[in-house]
């Protein structure tokens, strides 16, 4: 894989921007959640891909690693180590991204699993770990989003009104915690993934005059990030509370931000895929930076 735009580890596309321009960059590539039912359909991928987004749910059913349900603890445990024996399908994926499990997920369709433990939750990691070391695999872990729409809390409402501890969301939403998680786990083949994305919709929980420093935050222990699902968003509008998912650059995350994820030793997906036009404007604008 060639690296020409000033990272120390090469980028990497979405699946879905296709064989040809994977190939033109020499890049690396992952296969997206919505992927997980249809590897198949990535075989001409066989060799180009490089990491994978491990499954999150199952029909309407969240998965819950951290579940004190044991039946449905073990089987969203065992979801992840099948989903890691398929990806041996890809030869060159070294890397499964994970989402972190629900604290509560309190939807009418969640019929289990609805609430998580952190201790259980740390155990499972283990578990799911030392199963993905035998496959030679480095796991994940990805801060989420803060699921404004999920909780239907409309574009109006202050933040001040929200109470975050009633709302739903998963474990690791802070960068304290998605921090702690991974030091406690301590397993020599975890490792985390910052979503840039999601981290602005962290941030919306704070005024404005807060985020920045809530965003920058993501990177104190830079050391434990090996994987980035690099994106853009708006962090001082309400649109920011969406996982926008923009081209880097065209967002108002701060340009230190960009620059010190351009400089982390981690993969860099990028993690959205509109045209080719948009994928060489940001590509540029990596370069630059």
């Amino acid at each position: 894989m060639k690296n020409n735009f000033g990272t120390k580890r090469p980028i990497s596309l979405q699946a879905k921007a296709g064989e040809r321009l994977i190939k033109q960059f020499e890049f690396g590539s992952e296969s997206s959640l919505a992927d997980v039912e249809h590897l198949d359909s990535l075989k001409n991928l066989k060799y180009l891909l490089t990491s994978a987004h491990a499954p999150q749910d199952l029909g309407e059913l969240r998965l819950n690693i951290a579940s004190e349900e044991d039946d449905y603890r073990d089987f969203s445990i065992s979801t992840m180590n099948n989903f890691i024996d398929s990806i041996s399908d890809f030869p060159n994926v070294r890397k499964i991204n994970m989402h972190f499990p629900p604290k509560r997920w309190q939807k009418i369709t969640q019929t289990k699993g609805r609430v998580g433990n952190y201790s259980i939750m740390i155990d499972s990691i283990i578990k799911i770990a030392s199963y993905a070391a035998k496959h030679d695999i480095l796991l994940v872990l990805e801060n989420l989003n803060s699921y404004w729409w999920d909780n239907q809390l409309s574009d109006g409402v202050d933040l001040n009104e929200v109470d975050w501890e009633t709302k739903d969301e998963a474990f690791g939403m802070s960068p304290e915690e998605w921090i702690k998680i991974c030091e406690d786990v301590s397993s020599d083949n975890v490792k985390l993934c910052l979503d840039s994305s999601h981290v602005c919709t962290y941030a919306h929980r704070f005024p404005p005059e807060q985020r920045e420093e809530r965003v920058m935050s993501f990177l104190k222990k830079s050391e434990l990030i090996d994987h980035v699902h690099w994106s853009d968003n708006y962090l001082f509008d309400l649109r920011g509370r969406k996982d926008s998912h923009l081209l880097v650059g065209d967002g108002s995350l701060p340009l230190q931000f960009h620059k010190k994820i351009k400089n982390l030793d981690a993969t860099l997906l990028l993690e959205h895929y509109y045209d080719e036009a948009g994928l060489l404007k940001e590509l540029d604008y990596i370069k630059k930076i």
